[in-house]
């Protein structure tokens, strides 16, 4: 059996011929690359898709500047004991409303009362030795006026020679002591009053005490916390309540040192709260006038022009403070803005489909953007969220309702 061909045809390098593929396979294949890209192609540019846009327009721009805070206010007063003593009796809690001199809180002193009424015995009793020894001085010049008059009748009788010296010398003893029994009278007098002036300091300082332990509002306003209860003991200068004028609310809102030169008291300003429906108006009440070393910012005080429904100091907020005005320039919400490479631009709608145009930006303000390049009146952003070139959108422009 002749086996050399069959080993020739092992021992062959040549590959072996390729199979030739149908015509009609090839047709297939083509057919569905042409449908799978037509379909994606149907798919990013065949049916608009509905986008928020806005017209660009010529307006008044308002520059601003943002920036957090806290709420404080100028007009607050901490209500503490000036004596050691217990709570006897606290007439007011959080959230009270008071007025100037109310009386808050009563605190218990030992002796107090006993000492007030003491003092004001002593005083009493050092009035009725002053009047008593007044009396005294009164009988003792009317005994001085008759002893003078005794005296010059003597020596007028002395001078006509029908008296005897014996008498002269009677007389002017008595008018002697009738004299020193004045000047005695006048220490008297005195020393009654200077006990008298001491029982009526003592009488103050009692009475003083006394007020003491009546703790009274000092200014208008509502109580924000309260430290203690009926019962505790308060130390001189422990804190039992805080009072807070509401009508001296402000903001201490904090900004960059960039921004001192472009903010002045009395500029308008609006202040937001964590989820507060509505801005309060407000403006700018004072300027700090020292810079935090580590982060370079100083302090500006937002004067409330109305109150917000629910507040509390230390309460966050973001202050808005208008600086200056633009008037009429092309501005867009700053919701519209997007960046490519790192350059800002916006999508434009032109015959039915987003393109893209980069522009030049310049003063912000109110959430709206200055377009100082690009655009003109009459152009038409679009909202930037999952656009692309040539994307077919239908409109829907800010502010209609359709």
């Amino acid at each position: 059996m002749n086996t050399q061909p069959q080993a020739e045809q092992f021992l062959s390098l040549e590959p072996p011929a390729p199979r030739r593929r149908s015509p009609a396979r090839l047709r297939l294949a083509l057919l569905a690359a042409a449908l799978l890209v037509a379909t994606l192609a149907a798919m990013r540019y065949g049916p608009a898709r509905l986008v928020q846009g806005e017209t660009v327009r010529t307006a008044d721009l308002v520059i601003e500047l943002r920036g957090p805070g806290t709420l404080d206010a100028l007009s607050q007063a901490s209500i503490a004991s000036r004596i050691q003593g217990r709570i006897e009796e606290l007439r007011v809690d959080r959230n009270d409303h008071v007025a100037k001199g109310d009386l808050l809180a009563r605190v218990s002193f030992d002796d107090l009362s006993g000492e007030l009424a003491a003092a004001r015995a002593s005083a009493a009793a050092s009035e009725r030795a002053v009047s008593a020894v007044q009396a005294d001085r009164s009988r003792a010049v009317a005994q001085l006026d008759k002893t003078r008059a005794t005296h010059q009748r003597q020596v007028a009788l002395i001078a006509k020679g029908v008296a005897s010296v014996a008498g002269l010398e009677d007389a002017l003893a008595a008018r002697r002591q009738a004299e020193a029994d004045v000047v005695h009278a006048d220490r008297t007098i005195e020393q009654a009053e200077a006990e008298r002036d001491a029982a009526r300091a003592r009488v103050v300082v009692a009475e003083a005490q006394w007020q003491d332990s009546m703790l009274r509002a000092p200014i208008d306003g509502v109580v924000v916390s309260r430290a203690h209860h009926p019962g505790e003991v308060l130390t001189p200068g422990t804190e039992l309540l805080r009072i807070v004028d509401p009508a001296s609310l402000i903001l201490s809102t904090r900004l960059d040192e960039s921004a001192i030169p472009a903010v002045r008291p009395g500029q308008a300003a609006a202040v937001v709260f964590a989820q507060a429906s509505r801005p309060i108006p407000g403006h700018v009440l004072r300027l700090g006038r020292e810079v935090d070393e580590e982060t370079r910012e100083f302090t500006l005080d937002i004067a409330l022009d109305a109150l917000p429904d629910y507040w509390a100091l230390g309460q966050r907020g973001m202050a808005t403070v208008a600086i200056d005005a633009h008037r009429q320039v092309l501005a867009v919400s700053s919701a519209f803005i997007a960046r490519h490479d790192g350059r800002p631009g916006v999508w434009l709608a032109v015959a039915g489909r987003a393109r893209w145009r980069e522009v030049g930006l310049g003063a912000t303000g109110g959430g709206r953007v200055e377009i100082r390049q690009g655009l003109a009146p009459g152009d038409v952003v679009l909202a930037p969220d999952g656009i692309y070139s040539l994307m077919p959108v239908r409109l829907r422009l800010v502010g209609d309702a359709s």
